[in-house]
């Protein structure tokens, strides 16, 4: 009897299996590859006189590997009514250096990308936004707690018809050394804010409220100043370095982080629409955008 009773079980552990592995069908991908298409990403700092840009080739989406580098372009930066031609540095990066002084506020960028395989790509003509002025970072204490969570920020709000703010603390570890320049680089902080106005946004994109940093347009806030309360999500040592990074960014550099965080948070949801992650590249892929930061550090402990 228990023969059969151990038959009987195996029996039906077998047929169960057969019936959930029936309601999963493998469905092939019948349509056409899409050819590749030219990247070009390029992002210009105000606070430096080299300008880099990355250029490889799209990949189909079930292939995968790294993008295919593109060595054989010739590449043009526009400065202000001067063309720069970019040298090939290695894997597809190509560089030039912006003379006499470093690119400022106001000036008058664009890019240009010729290739033999595909062609001509271009990015619209972008202006270097204004440099932010921070006011103070300030750590901010809260009665009857030993450690410090967050910190005060206040900066000039630039031209809020305009201007998109993007936030960073970034560290610098103790290591025994005297000099800061030969302590360790701690990398960027996790961070958040609750203000309501980096939460709720007229714009189309959304804003982003906390990971390694805030994004918000400024016409979030109708004042002459920022003042925002930034809040620590790690453990704070007291005896390293922090400094907050305001940078005053493009647009098109907005809209990528935004769409690129939406991108991120959907991958794993099959309930969500696809999101396309913002490009401004004619006649291909990818980014084109400005920044201009302003880097102080936070008030020390001690």
């Amino acid at each position: 009897m228990k023969k059969n009773n151990k038959i009987y079980f195996t029996l039906l552990i077998v047929s169960l299996l057969f019936s959930v592995t029936s309601c999963v069908k493998e469905v092939e991908f019948t349509g056409e590859e899409t050819a590749p298409l030219p990247v070009l990403n390029c992002v210009v700092d105000a606070d430096e006189d080299i300008v880099y840009a990355d250029l490889t080739k799209s990949l189909f989406f079930l292939r995968y590997g790294k993008f295919a580098p593109i060595k054989d372009a010739e590449l043009t930066f526009t400065w202000n009514g001067t063309k720069l031609p970019m040298q090939l540095e290695n894997e597809g990066v190509y560089s030039t250096i912006v003379p006499i002084y470093t690119i400022s506020q106001g000036d008058g960028i664009s890019i240009k990308a010729t290739m033999p395989e595909f062609g001509t790509i271009t990015a619209e003509t972008l202006k270097i936004p204004a440099k932010p002025v921070i006011y103070n970072a300030c750590y901010k204490w809260t009665d009857g707690e030993v450690h410090i969570k967050s910190f005060t920020l206040k900066f000039l709000n630039n031209d809020p018809s305009d201007t998109y703010y993007k936030i960073s603390v970034y560290s610098k570890i103790y290591n025994g050394s005297t000099p800061v320049s030969e302590w360790n680089d701690g990398g960027y902080e996790y961070i958040s804010c609750n203000d309501s106005r980096l939460l709720l946004t007229s714009s189309d994109f959304p804003t982003i409220n906390e990971g390694k940093y805030l994004l918000f347009p400024a016409r979030n806030f109708s004042g002459d100043t920022c003042t925002l309360t930034i809040e620590f999500e790690g453990i704070i040592h007291t005896d390293n370095l922090y400094y907050v990074e305001v940078a005053s960014i493009s647009e098109s550099l907005y809209k990528y982080f935004s769409t690129l965080n939406n991108y991120y948070n959907t991958q794993n949801n099959p309930f969500t629409e696809p999101v396309q992650v913002f490009t401004n590249i004619r006649g291909g892929l990818g980014i084109f955008g400005t920044k201009n930061k302003k880097v102080q550090p936070i008030d020390n402990f001690w």
